[in-house]
């Protein structure tokens, strides 16, 4: 790939991530997500709080197969982030910028669909306390040309308007570290993570 390119590629990814940075961070109220005070859940917490990643790769692509010309997403591209956690384990981070905050849901709600399992549900609010999105964590079957040695999924994902959000990965620890490095650090934190 052309050098030049490359560069302006980073670029735009970097404001792209910067802009939802700040929509990440102005969201990070107290009220937003509950806490449980079961051991079981404090133990998940701790284990997260220790927990660091490395961004291994980043690809992008169009939504749409290439093969489908009549494609209503062939204009959206999506981007990805492979990271490995400090324990070993790798997780995605996927970004698709839909055109509209009703793309947007429906990509979400074929998400929630496919999840086999719901564990968290609960809904995204701007500063002012506006509901601007929802956010699942849910567990999911591997597809069949995917081994895994647990053969199941864990799935973040979620709407800040008309984007959409997903982690994925094998364990929930993971998972979950993930997420709270996100609403810490805010989205574009994955680009200092090398």
């Amino acid at each position: 790939m052309n050098m030049a390119l490359r560069e302006g590629i980073v670029v735009g990814l970097f404001a792209l991530l910067t802009f939802f940075a700040a929509a990440t961070s102005a969201k990070q109220g107290p009220a937003k997500q509950e806490r449980t005070s079961s051991p079981e859940a404090q133990t998940v917490q701790e284990s997260t709080a220790h927990t660091t990643f490395v961004l291994q790769l980043i690809s992008d692509g169009i939504l749409c197969p290439m093969d489908d010309r009549g494609c209503e997403d062939k204009d959206i591209m999506w981007k990805n982030f492979n990271l490995l956690a400090s324990d070993g384990h790798t997780l995605d981070l996927a970004s698709i910028p839909f055109p509209s905050v009703g793309r947007s849901k429906k990509h979400f709600d074929i998400s929630t669909r496919a999840a086999d399992k719901i564990m968290r549900r609960s809904p995204e609010s701007n500063s002012k306390g506006d509901q601007i999105g929802e956010r699942v964590l849910g567990l999911c079957s591997e597809p069949k040309d995917v081994k895994s040695p647990t053969g199941a999924l864990y799935k973040l994902f979620w709407t800040w308007g008309a984007n959409y959000w997903e982690v994925r990965g094998e364990h929930l620890e993971d998972v979950l570290a993930l997420e709270q490095r996100l609403r810490e650090q805010g989205i574009d934190a994955v680009w200092r993570w090398h």
